[in-house]
């Protein structure tokens, strides 16, 4: 069976050449989460030709509630092949890139100038920024989500002269782990959910040339009250457009810093402190053989490590000892993260 596209082609601002575009567009989405869910259904379903799928993560059962492309008996498969699935099973005629790897100073640049549009629909500051920094220098528009509990953000960058970039209106991320992601601060799934599905709306009037594409403007969306403020973000006036005064290159990664173990007991052995940085409630509810500082503490204090030995950072994933690691190594601290946290080693 062929797909039927008849009820989108008869507005007019698509109709067969609008579906045609949409049949050429290729775009490329980071992160098959609660924001991505929404956003591979609905372009996959509009037949968006070429999506492209980038997530390192395996599906946890606490992803579900805002992940409705998955199923519980999916908990523990790799996620980007999931998600191919997934969308194979919506539109059998999209080609699906699955790239089950984690977005860095490495892949990033060579990955989204492969594809027109690049949507973020990541949970951290880092990769968001990295993102926005490979899309200015690729010139390639990208679609920018952001969500915190009950409310988030929503924002377009395009190489244009009207369109702001993040390092314009933030010229530095914020250090992830400052401020909670849904699997620390929690979320309910129709939030991203609903992001996720203006990221989709937003990213076909990019491929239809559509007006009323945030334009200058950040939106910010309420769910506690349904309030909505649109703001003005303009482009700083010393970046010209397409180039940006902030961004020359993708900064390349701190070699080293991450350190793949078996097990706990083989970084003792290696001489290693290992500090345990999750929440108070993640570490009562599964404590392991460690030093336990939450990390806003230690990113607050760092005084607070070892000042003789190196330290291993671990938490659930790995993402927010990563974090961590890379803003203590910053400040001349030797600490490392231990790659895919807690997960790998029960795996």
């Amino acid at each position: 069976m062929q797909p039927d596209y008849s009820r989108q082609t008869l507005l007019k601002e698509i109709g067969a050449s609008g579906q045609a575009a949409l049949a050429r567009g290729r775009v490329l989405i980071v992160g098959a989460g609660g924001l991505g869910s929404p956003v591979l259904q609905y372009l996959a379903g509009a037949g968006v030709g070429f999506l492209g799928i980038v997530d390192a993560d395996t599906l946890e059962a606490s992803n579900l509630h805002r992940q409705p492309i998955f199923a519980l008996a999916d908990s523990g498969a790799c996620k980007v092949e999931l998600a191919r699935a997934a969308v194979l099973r919506i539109n059998p005629s999209v080609q699906v890139e699955a790239h089950a790897v984690r977005l860095d100073a490495d892949n990033a640049l060579a990955l989204i100038r492969a594809y027109d549009v690049v949507i973020d629909c990541s949970d951290n500051f880092r990769t968001k920024y990295l993102i926005n920094d490979a899309a200015v220098i690729a010139r390639r528009p990208a679609v920018f989500a952001s969500v915190y509990q009950f409310e988030g953000q929503l924002q377009v960058y395009k190489p244009e002269t009207r369109h702001a970039c993040l390092r314009c209106l933030w010229p530095d991320a914020v250090v992830d782990g400052v401020v909670g992601n849904c699997a620390e601060a929690g979320v309910l799934g129709p939030v991203p959910g609903t992001f996720g599905t203006l990221q989709a709306l937003l990213t076909l009037k990019i491929l239809l040339g559509m007006p009323g594409q945030l334009d200058g403007e950040l939106l910010l969306l309420d769910f506690n009250n349904f309030s909505q403020i649109k703001l003005k973000a303009a482009r700083r006036a010393e970046c010209l457009a397409p180039n940006c005064a902030h961004i020359r290159e993708i900064a390349a990664e701190d070699p080293g810093i991450e350190l793949a173990l078996s097990s706990l007991s083989e970084a003792k052995t290696r001489g290693l402190e290992v500090i345990d940085i999750r929440s108070d409630a993640e570490f009562a509810a599964h404590p392991i053989a460690a030093r336990h500082i939450p990390m806003p503490t230690l990113l607050a204090d760092p005084s607070v490590l070892p000042a003789a030995r190196e330290a291993l950072l671990v938490c659930a994933s790995g993402k927010r000892s990563l974090a961590a690691a890379r803003e203590l190594r910053q400040r001349g601290l030797l600490v490392r993260s231990l790659a895919g946290g807690i997960q790998a080693l029960e795996n």
